[in-house]
């Protein structure tokens, strides 16, 4: 009882027609807003540096492995390159276990 009369006595109207609470309603949303954003920008920024570095190192390994047909290092390739996510994903799982590193000279 005691805050909604506190809250009743700070309440001022503007020369614009709206109330002190009102904007203070508002500035608490906008940060909210904000704090929103910043991890909505983080999250993308986390998720795309991940799929940056899963894509680079699916490329790098199709193009050093031998495959039994030089088709398939071909078609690896094309399908890292051309599905986003998938590609080097469906690589990693699928296509890795297909091809063979060189022996170290």
């Amino acid at each position: 009882m005691l805050s909604l009369l506190l809250a009743q006595a700070t309440t001022t109207t503007t020369d614009f027609g709206t109330t002190a609470t009102d904007a203070a309603a508002s500035a608490a949303a906008g940060t909210a807003a904000v704090g929103l954003g910043i991890g909505m920008l983080v999250f993308w920024l986390i998720a795309g540096g991940l799929g940056l570095v899963l894509f680079i190192w699916a490329l790098i390994d199709v193009i050093r492995r031998e495959f039994p047909n030089q088709n398939d290092k071909i078609l690896w390739i094309i399908l890292v390159l051309l599905l986003g996510w998938i590609g080097p994903i469906l690589y990693l799982l699928i296509g890795r276990k297909k091809g063979t590193l060189p022996a170290a000279k």
